[in-house]
């Protein structure tokens, strides 16, 4: 994943993270999810917060990508994802306020459909019910399956050509047709 010259030009990098970035992820976390947790859970606890946040983190270097954004030097978000067989998911995008409307969540989403439409995957996701990002997720094709207190479960099945929608079945798990075979 290359960040396109544009993006580049005004000062945005991106990099693999690295376990030297947790410092930055749970300061980056904190200011996006803090009025989220605040608002559904009843208040942001540190201690609670931090266990669950070095739980993400660790978690996000087993997934096929974990990158970290930067503007001028300073870490300003983090994108990760997890393309399986079947689906892409564990998709996760935080950014400070200064990093937005530049077009870099466009940029990333761009990115996993794209991958999702070459592989036919279906993407899934979720999103706090009052986070604004819901729209952009929607703009991309996104669609609410599900949800809970505090989220929509989101997916956006894998497009063919022509732009149809391919609609993920059963049988698009590779385990499964494996299996029939034998």
């Amino acid at each position: 994943m290359t960040l396109p010259q544009e993006l580049r030009d005004k000062g945005f990098r991106l990099d693999d993270a690295r376990e030297a970035d947790f410092d930055a992820y749970f300061c980056i976390s904190r200011a996006c999810y803090e009025p989220y947790v605040d608002e559904f859970f009843g208040g942001w606890v540190d201690d609670f917060q931090l266990n669950m946040n070095v739980e993400h983190f660790r978690k996000n270097f087993s997934q096929t990508a974990f990158k970290k954004i930067s503007l001028d030097g300073e870490a300003v978000g983090f994108f990760a994802f997890d393309e399986q067989p079947d689906k892409i998911e564990g998709i996760s995008v935080q950014m400070l306020g200064k990093a937005r409307n530049f077009g870099i969540g466009s940029f990333y989403l761009r990115h996993v459909t794209a991958l999702a439409d070459a592989g036919g995957k279906p993407i899934f996701l979720q999103v706090f019910k009052t986070n604004p990002a819901r729209k952009l997720y929607a703009r991309f094709g996104f669609t609410t399956y599900d949800e809970n207190e505090s989220h929509f479960k989101m997916r956006r099945d894998a497009r063919g050509g022509a732009g149809k929608t391919r609609v993920a079945r059963p049988s698009d798990n590779i385990a499964e047709r494996v299996v029939g075979l034998l």
